[in-house]
């Protein structure tokens, strides 16, 4: 069954079906600070300038449009939430990049909350894209103009463990034995059946057993996070899988609960420091 999408995900689709398309992105630039080891970003089209009063995260903020003070929501990005590892220096950085300007937006509609969905540029930096390619924001899986370029960006920064992507970025690192095996996302009955829905196939790889307590699986929106309990072990060798709802399982999000985005999402399994052990995307 499809479940709906994440409300910012949705809110990207409603979008992409009612506001035009963005132009193709003009030649290439690569960020600041990479001396041509990051892939080159795109730039964005001339947008309408705005004036920025204040920086709520990572990946919104507030400023003047048009002589009405709005909230912006950075489209095809998400950053970590404002309790969670890297969100201050997610913030930090969107500020630096707003801070020469001029910065200009080119917007797609807004979501459920009223926000303004848009893509930003301080100068000749594309905002959105900066942030991916710094490791201060994932790459939403869902259909916007610039999807497959912040892929690349992505991409490039957890090969080069950049940011929050680093193994240590959160703090000491617990290794990588613990893998994402495997996501059933999809499932071909109904996504929140309590037997055979969606679930996540954790493993212990490693020859030691691994106390699960704070660790935490979650998706690539800011709405889904399942912390392990403190009595949860994996002996080596061994698996688990967490259902999105709970019925019979020890291991699930909640009651009829569904997670899992069925046209593509990320899994992300963050050790108790918050370090990004594993990830997996799926879908489109």
């Amino acid at each position: 069954m499809r479940r709906t999408l994440p409300l910012l995900a949705a809110a990207l689709m409603v979008a992409a079906c009612t506001s035009p398309a963005l132009s193709p992105p003009a030649a290439p630039a690569s960020p600041p600070g990479t001396m041509g080891t990051a892939p080159a970003l795109p730039v964005m089209p001339p947008g309408d300038p705005i004036e920025v009063i204040r920086v709520l995260d990572g990946d919104s903020l507030e400023a003047v449009v048009e002589g009405a003070t709005e909230e912006i929501r950075l489209l095809g990005i998400n950053t970590p939430e404002r309790d969670e590892c890297w969100a201050d220096r997610a913030r930090q950085a969107t500020s630096d990049l707003i801070a020469d300007g001029p910065v200009t937006a080119t917007f797609q509609g807004t979501d459920q909350y009223g926000r303004l969905l848009g893509y930003l540029a301080s100068g000749e930096v594309f905002v959105n894209a900066a942030l991916v390619a710094g490791g201060h924001a994932m790459t939403v899986t869902t259909g916007h103009a610039y999807l497959e370029e912040f892929r690349t960006a992505e991409a490039a920064a957890i090969a080069a463990s950049i940011g929050m992507w680093g193994p240590d970025a959160c703090g000491p690192g617990l290794g990588t034995a613990l893998r994402i095996d495997g996501v059933d996302g999809n499932p071909s009955g109904e996504d929140d059946d309590p037997d055979h829905g969606e679930s996540v196939l954790i493993a212990n790889h490693g020859s030691a057993a691994v106390d699960l307590g704070g660790w935490v699986l979650r998706d690539e929106s800011s709405a889904h996070r399942y912390r392990f309990p403190a009595a949860a072990v994996l002996a080596p060798g061994a698996t688990l899988r967490v259902y999105s709802a709970c019925g019979i399982h020890e291991y699930c999000f909640g009651e009829g609960e569904t997670v899992w985005s069925n046209t593509g999402d990320t899994a992300l399994l963050l050790d108790p420091s918050g370090n990004v052990v594993d990830r997996v995307r799926f879908g489109s």
